[in-house]
């Protein structure tokens, strides 16, 4: 697969960078070590890194994450380097603009992305992400850093960014890793970060022991704007946090919360024992911490994370990247309840056809979920492009697939407890028997007239 590297290498992520189908890699780099983009050729990927045009100064590039900001059809690099000097007018190496041809070019300037990422000479990110927050058509970028220092940017439209993070607000003081997701059921996306959390243990006489309140819930209270709800929410004790998802795991209609965890030694805290944390939640806005409950034993340095449902059962299954000698872990749901589920892939117009920053709604007769698809980042990691829904007890749902371009497919009463792929610009219109005896078999040679309405794009038919 021409993957066969041995360097200090970091997450590595997939994106179709050319428009042509499959997906392609870049892998960042720790310590100094290489980095690359590589190119997906018939299975086989090719290092495009020296012609791609992106060089990187700084030593640690931990996370990528591959969108497409400037609304152009090709998706473009966000990158996150740790520890890094930087000074007022530097560029950062955050953004590079895929410019259709196979080559990338420094942005972080132009869409003022470096000017608002950097608070005190360093730059401490850590997890990339992006979301419609303020629900405005465009993605803004939620970029989550060490040392308090993680950064809240409204896409303005035109290939810029403005900064508008709260610090009243965004206080995580060691943000590490992040999901993205619609927790409440409000029809609007929140950010969680894990963080480190020593209140449990704090010894006042350590001499630089430091209060550290743990993992942070924002809650978006609409048009982009967040209220830290981690108290209340129960979700700030995760010992120390790293990768992290959203994902229904019991398929009940509600977003659990699932983080690795792990840290050698701490002035005021062995972390080194510390388990995988699941946050179930309680449908109310609350989580409550059942990780041991549901089998998650791992104490190793747990770092990366991917949810999906590996096994295509109809629950979220996950592997945890290990940073000890236990390097990987899969943990399979074998979860047993009667609640179904639906899985959805996009297949999206050329170049973006994976449908990178589609809205996808699935509405049942208990109301309404939104997903959104790719984009996100959970340290190091990323989650398959593809979507899960937990529908509870629903055997159909309505789907609404809102494009990047701003079309919409429809998708009317599915059957549950299955993986579909929706095509953009292909809706399903109800067909109806006006003559013969109704829907139902018939004999060949049966003549049957049939009526639909007529389609918001084109009437795509097959038959079985």
């Amino acid at each position: 697969a021409g993957v066969d590297f041995s360097h200090w290498g970091s997450g590595p992520g997939f994106g179709d960078i050319d428009g042509d189908g499959d997906l392609d890699l870049f892998i960042g780099s720790v310590h100094g070590d290489s980095y690359y983009l590589l190119e997906n050729r018939d299975g086989v990927f090719i290092d495009i890194t020296a012609a791609s045009g992106i060089r990187l100064t700084s030593p640690n590039t931990f996370s990528v994450t591959f969108f497409d900001y400037d609304r152009d059809g090709f998706l473009d690099i966000f990158l996150s380097h740790w520890g890094t000097n930087r000074q007022s007018g530097d560029e950062t190496e955050t953004v590079w603009r895929n410019q259709g041809d196979g080559s990338f070019v420094a942005s972080s300037l132009e869409t003022t992305i470096a000017s608002g990422l950097i608070e005190n000479n360093t730059d401490w990110s850590y997890t990339p992400n992006f979301s419609d927050i303020d629900e405005d058509g465009d993605s803004d970028l939620l970029m989550t850093s060490d040392f308090g220092e993680s950064q809240v940017f409204l896409n303005n439209d035109d290939g810029s960014f403005t900064k508008t993070t709260n610090r009243a607000v965004i206080v995580d003081q060691n943000g590490m890793g992040a999901s993205i997701g619609d927790y409440d059921n409000d029809g609007d996306m929140d950010w969680f970060v894990t963080s480190i959390y020593t209140l449990d243990v704090l010894d006042s006489s350590v001499e630089g022991g430091e209060e550290l309140f743990g993992n942070r819930l924002y809650r978006n209270r609409g048009a982009g704007v967040f209220e830290d709800v981690s108290g209340t929410a129960g979700i700030e004790d995760g010992g120390w946090g790293w990768a992290s998802c959203f994902g229904d795991f019991d398929n009940d209609g509600s977003l659990d919360i699932v983080h690795t965890n792990g840290w050698t030694y701490d002035k005021n805290k062995d972390f080194a024992l510390d388990r995988t944390r699941y946050f179930r939640s309680k449908g109310d806005g609350t989580f409550e911490e059942s990780g041991l409950e549901v089998g998650f034993s791992n104490v190793a340095q747990g770092r990366g994370l991917v949810c999906f449902d590996s096994d295509r059962d109809g629950d979220l299954d996950l592997v945890i990247t290990n940073s000890s000698p236990e390097h990987i872990v899969y943990y399979r749901n074998d979860a047993v309840n009667d609640n179904h589920s639906l899985t959805i892939r996009l297949e999206g117009s050329r170049p973006n056809q994976f449908g990178i920053g589609a809205w996808i709604v699935a509405t049942t007769s208990e109301g309404s979920q939104v997903r959104e698809l790719g984009g996100h980042n959970n340290y190091v990691s990323h989650n398959p492009y593809e979507v899960h829904f937990g529908l509870g007890d629903a055997t159909e749902v309505d789907i609404e697939v809102r494009w990047p371009d701003g079309s919409v497919t429809m998708r009317e009463n599915l059957a549950v407890d299955q993986l579909i792929t929706i095509a953009q610009g292909v809706s399903n219109t109800r067909l109806v028997v006006t003559q013969g005896g109704g829907d139902g078999y018939y004999d060949p040679g049966t003549e049957v007239v049939i009526s639909a309405a007529e389609p918001s794009e084109a009437y795509h038919f097959s038959h079985w």
